[in-house]
């Protein structure tokens, strides 16, 4: 049965830039023509009808190279720019350049916490009862995942499978403790990530390259968990075990404790609870 309470989507003849922007619009069925973004894996697959123009650092360098046209292309009724705060990544600094091309231009601050953020872009997009929604299941989502009693101190390795939309390849990346993922894990049930890495290895923030992830498996992690393309991190680990048979006596493959879980950072903060219930469960196991 349909819920009558959400909303049609809004499909806007606009170009975001930002993630945390594109993913808070979407949370109150806001969508535009084309995106620009950068910080969150494979938004490619997580909005599929809004075009991946290019990445926030090359808009900020060259704004007149892909924005420009594709506004002029679409005759987009605006460009909204997320205002983030972070030096040298903030597209919201492009504001005047923007302007002085005829580019009409509206900013979203997306500082502050979820709740905030959503109510300002209720108020610019005139969806105030919408956020309000959202903002209504997100807090009793989070008073019923503070009711679950979930064994705190756990041990895992954690890896990124991402898919790409146009070779149809995945690529397989390491977590590193200090993501936003494994902190967020860590603050709720002390979950301890078991690659510890120097963030000046980064590909994107928290993300590293995968390597030979035997060593990561000998330090017998309570569960292995793939965030992603499941069946591209399985073939990784299957890889591993096949070098090292004796990986199969440790405690997460000798158990079947290899979950399939949602990605996290910062830009999909707002949905922390959705993300967070589906790690519960994969921790419970």
């Amino acid at each position: 049965m349909g819920n009558p309470f959400i909303p049609f989507p809004r499909n806007e003849n606009i170009i975001i830039v930002g993630d945390t922007a594109t993913e808070i619009l979407g949370a109150l069925r806001i969508f535009g023509k084309g995106l620009i973004g950068g910080e969150v894996p494979s938004m490619e697959l997580r909005h599929p009808n809004e075009k991946h123009l290019e990445c926030i650092s090359c808009f900020l360098n060259h704004p007149e190279q892909i924005l420009a046209p594709a506004v002029r292309k679409i005759g987009a009724d605006f460009v909204l720019l997320e205002a983030n705060g972070k030096a040298g990544f903030d597209p919201s600094t492009a504001e005047g350049r923007l302007v002085e091309m005829g580019i009409p231009v509206k900013v979203l601050d997306v500082n502050g916490t979820p709740e905030e953020v959503l109510r300002r872009a209720g108020e610019l997009f005139g969806e105030q009862r919408q956020a309000e929604r959202v903002i209504r299941e997100r807090s009793e989502r989070l008073e019923a995942l503070s009711k679950l009693e979930v064994p705190k101190g756990q041990t895992a390795v954690i890896l990124l499978a991402i898919r790409s939309p146009i070779r149809h390849e995945s690529y397989v990346f390491r977590v590193a403790a200090h993501s936003e993922l494994s902190q967020l894990l860590a603050e709720q049930w002390d979950v301890i990530n078991l690659f510890e890495s120097s963030r000046e290895l980064d590909q994107i923030e928290g993300i590293q390259p995968l390597g030979d992830i035997s060593e990561l498996l000998m330090k017998n992690p309570d569960v292995i968990a793939i965030a992603g393309d499941t069946a591209a991190g399985g073939a990784v680990i299957r890889k591993a075990v096949k070098a090292h048979p004796e990986l199969q006596s440790y405690r997460a493959l000798r158990e079947g404790r290899i979950v399939g879980v949602p990605y996290y950072c910062r830009p999909l903060e707002w949905q922390a609870p959705m993300i967070l219930e589906r790690w519960a469960d994969a921790l419970m196991l």
